[in-house]
């Protein structure tokens, strides 16, 4: 049994990890903004400890990863202070790890390790945040996931409760994605077998799926028929802002895909999740 700290554990990502790492029977502390929170009640009753504070407090960060055998964390740049805020949390997140002596297990974006800039906010703040990682000596694990399955819970974006599935991306066009279960599940791998991932670092895809495809699997597990709808980028744009417009015809333009099989044959412990694996995992009579 491992004794984690687990970040952003009120979040869909972390909290994945918390709950499943206690699941495994090991002793999780979350490290959360708001103690009183749904979510962090549900976590303290299944066993979790609780301790308040903030990413942007590096004394009280460091203290809740003083005695852990790993810490998991990821950033966010949605905050007041935008790409900035999450680079410096992001680096205060390393220097506790590394200061504990801790086994940090950083979920980050595919391709974060490059270092040419994309333009694309949330991409660049994570490359920034993995270069200070790679000057840092400190035991490290790396996770790069893909586009998320999960943004089709994001209705006001996805419009699944009008009864279409939209997205900018043309129909036929693929899109590699990744579900937060298998996320979660490479993370505690890595965390029960540090020999195996430090100094690691691993893009993580689940499924490999079109626009057309996706709506079909929704309307077969549903059983409900959502067709497809191709949104305008520049509708996008208004909604959405540029930077996700942009990242969006990046998608659109991509021509080379993540190796799928082989990901998946090199970590077979993760038991994968395919679109259609995933759709039958979420409540949709509660989500629409």
């Amino acid at each position: 049994m491992s004794s984690v700290l687990v970040i952003g554990a009120t979040g869909r990502q972390g909290g994945a990890v918390a709950h499943l790492l206690l699941d495994h029977g090991h002793d999780v502390a979350v490290y959360v903004r708001s103690p009183e929170s749904p979510a962090a009640s549900t976590l303290a009753r299944a066993g979790a400890r609780i301790v308040a504070g903030d990413l942007s407090d590096p004394r009280s960060l460091t203290a809740a990863a003083t005695g852990v055998d790993a810490v998991f964390g990821l950033s966010v740049p949605f905050g007041s202070g935008g790409q900035r805020e999450e680079v410096e949390q992001g680096r205060h997140l390393i220097d506790a790890a590394a200061r504990a002596d801790a086994h940090l297990v950083y979920s980050s974006v595919c391709g974060g390790e490059r270092t040419q800039r994309t333009d694309i906010g949330h991409a660049d703040s994570k490359q920034q945040i993995e270069a200070y990682l790679r000057q840092r000596r400190l035991r490290a694990t790396v996770l790069g996931p893909v586009y998320f399955m999960e943004n089709a819970l994001n209705l006001g974006f996805s419009r699944l409760a009008d009864g279409v599935l939209a997205n900018p991306l043309s129909p036929g066009k693929p899109l590699d994605q990744v579900t937060g279960r298998d996320i979660a599940a490479l993370a505690v791998h890595a965390v029960e077998h540090p020999d195996r991932f430090v100094g690691e670092r691993v893009d993580i895809v689940s499924d490999r799926v079109t626009g057309e495809q996706a709506a079909r699997i929704l309307s077969e597990v549903t059983g409900r028929e959502i067709p497809y709808r191709q949104l305008p980028l520049d509708q996008v744009r208004q909604w959405a802002g540029a930077e996700i417009a942009d990242m969006f015809q990046r998608f659109e333009d991509a021509t080379e895909f993540m190796d799928v099989e082989s990901l998946h044959a090199r970590y077979p412990e993760v038991k994968w999740h395919s679109y259609a694996d995933w759709a039958r995992t979420v409540d949709w009579d509660r989500i629409l």
